[in-house]
């Protein structure tokens, strides 16, 4: 007969040792599935999120434009906080539309794509605001606030056209940019280009500021 000792030192036997790697290469697939479904689950998540994010970002945008104020009347130089200033590929202006929850008053808002957002690579169309005058005497906290928010992740490009009369024109035309003192153009377009194939298609939205035919 053998010793406790003798028992102790045989170790596994060659079959146990087969049987006890099997099980591992089980769990290992096992959980290599469980990673690879929650990944897919995560994925689906994040597009039916930016599927909801485009037409709330447009209804957003629509109401933000259509109420957007053109600068004084009288002014004949650019005001950089009052007048409608865009670009090819960001715009800034003054509207009267405040989101629920928000102080009341003018905001000046900028509307841009910020490639250094490394929580949306490539980039982040994103909407900055502070607050120019407030609907009351009274600021919150004594200063005027300002707030930055992501509208949409993952946005390669940030297209703006302007659809009005500037200095030289002999009718309305679509510009690439717009600068004028106390105009605002008749119509803005947007356009937006998500980086990845499988991102929810964006509509080009195009918006009449209401306040622009009072400026002609």
């Amino acid at each position: 007969m053998r010793s406790p000792g003798d028992a102790a030192e045989t170790g596994f036997t060659l079959p146990e040792v087969l049987i006890a790697l099997a099980l591992l290469a089980v769990i290992a697939s096992l959980l290599v599935e469980a990673i690879a479904s929650t990944r897919l689950a995560l994925q689906a998540t994040d597009r039916q999120l930016s599927h909801g994010a485009v037409p709330a970002t447009q209804a957003v945008l629509r109401r933000l434009i259509a109420e957007a104020r053109p600068g004084p009347e009288a002014s004949r130089q650019l005001d950089l906080d009052r007048a409608f200033i865009g670009g090819r590929d960001k715009v800034s202006f003054v509207s009267s539309f405040v989101a629920q929850g928000q102080f009341g008053g003018l905001w000046r808002y900028d509307l841009a794509v910020d490639p250094n957002d490394v929580s949306a690579a490539p980039g982040a169309l994103v909407i900055a605001q502070r607050l120019l005058r407030p609907a009351t005497a009274y600021a919150p906290d004594g200063a005027p606030p300002s707030t930055r928010s992501v509208l949409l992740k993952g946005v390669q490009d940030l297209r703006l056209r302007y659809f009005g009369v500037l200095e030289g024109d002999g009718a309305p035309q679509w510009h690439d940019s717009w600068q004028h003192p106390s105009r605002l153009p008749l119509l803005v377009s947007v356009d937006v280009r998500f980086a990845e194939k499988d991102q929810p298609d964006w509509v080009i939205l195009v918006v009449a500021p209401s306040l622009a035919l009072s400026a002609l």
